[in-house]
């Protein structure tokens, strides 16, 4: 039974081969001899059996057309799509190169602010290169050493306020003590003017963040939000800068003593960039600034000063007048006692020089 099915199909597909053939040598021979017989009749004939053929073809080839502009896009997409992901992914690259760039600039800026208000420093600026993995939170690495003039026990700040101090140096780097380390010791004192009271800051094992203002006597007017700053003494660091605030006062053991837990100015696991002081000297005076005048009584400073200078001119020209009128009144006496007239270059002697004796009558002659 399969064999007679299989035997039909064959014989089906070689008719419709045979008709296929039929077909195209018949339009081979057609359009051959379309130019040498051409009537109406047969090109009506002709163009109602080939239409449906032209049709077929038209139809496949407009698909044909249709296949290849859109393999053509798809690859031209594909090559646009790796190109725009390379494109992204350089500028998520420039991107966050950019804001590691506008990062650094601003914490330069604000250092070279403070470099500015601060006059009364010599400030070297370094980067922070490492850490010692011995102590992570109290001992730092900078990138300037002894060729820049870094030595030791030279404070280290920022914008912010006190770091801590050069423990070690090299030639092109140098290692920086924490003020939060426990081993480390700072003089301050209280900036409150009403309490000025004096401690140590030092690191705190227990709180490393926090350390303790210590040896603070029980009575001593010590408040919570009280300003910390350096007192200047033991030669390290210099006076005023600051260390923090009080965030909490405990007594200590004994009961004489009470110590003041300090949250520092100075995010240390945040730091990036430090100044060190490699000079200091006293800070400039304030400017004078005229006092307070009282409602209905103000004045002008500029004013004043520049009438005070009118009215000095006015005296220095009054007594140039004074000067040339006892000129010429020397030079008329002259003239009338017989004695030769002085030059333009003569002059009244001074208030200390003596007159000569004959200048003496003649002007007392005059003058009488």
């Amino acid at each position: 039974m399969s064999n007679k099915v299989r035997k039909e199909k064959k014989t089906g597909q070689k008719i419709i081969a045979l008709i296929v053939v039929f077909v195209s040598v018949f339009c081979c021979v057609f359009f051959a001899a379309r130019g040498k017989f051409s009537t109406p009749v047969a090109n009506n004939a002709a163009m109602t059996v080939m239409s449906p053929f032209q049709r077929a073809f038209a139809w496949v080839g407009s698909q044909l057309t249709f296949i290849r502009n859109t393999v053509t896009e798809m690859s031209q997409l594909h090559e646009q799509n790796e190109q725009l992901r390379k494109e992204v992914e350089i500028l998520r690259a420039q991107n966050l190169t950019a804001s590691e760039y506008a990062s650094e600039n601003q914490r330069l800026r604000s250092l070279l602010d403070y470099k500015q208000a601060a006059v009364q420093f010599d400030l070297v600026a370094a980067s922070v290169i490492g850490r010692e993995s011995a102590s992570w939170s109290s001992v730092i690495l900078i990138n300037r050493g002894t060729l820049d003039g870094v030595a030791n026990n030279m404070p280290v700040v920022t914008e912010l306020g006190l770091v801590g101090h050069v423990m070690e140096s090299s030639l092109n780097s140098a290692k920086v003590q924490l003020m939060i380390d426990p081993r480390s010791s700072v003089g301050t004192l209280i900036q409150r003017p009403g309490s000025r009271v004096a401690g140590i800051v030092e690191g705190d094992i227990k709180n490393p963040a926090h350390p303790r203002m210590v040896n603070i006597p029980k009575d001593s007017d010590v408040k919570v939000d009280d300003m910390v700053v350096t007192s200047g003494f033991g030669g390290v660091y210099p006076k005023g800068l600051v260390v923090g605030k009080v965030v909490a006062i405990h007594n200590e053991e004994g009961g004489l003593l009470q110590f003041a837990e300090i949250e520092t100015s100075v995010d240390f696991q945040k730091l990036e960039d430090v100044a060190v002081i490699v000079a200091s000297r006293e800070a400039p005076p304030e400017p004078i600034q005229p006092p307070a005048q009282t409602p209905g009584t103000e004045t002008n400073p500029y004013e004043t000063a520049e009438k005070l200078q009118a009215a000095k001119q006015q005296i220095l020209d009054a007594q140039q007048q004074v000067q040339d009128a006892q000129q010429k009144q020397l030079r008329d006496a002259r003239e009338q006692a017989g004695l030769p007239v002085a030059d333009e270059q003569s002059r009244l002697p001074a208030d200390d020089e003596p007159l000569e004796r004959e200048d003496y009558r003649s002007f007392e002659g005059a003058t009488r």
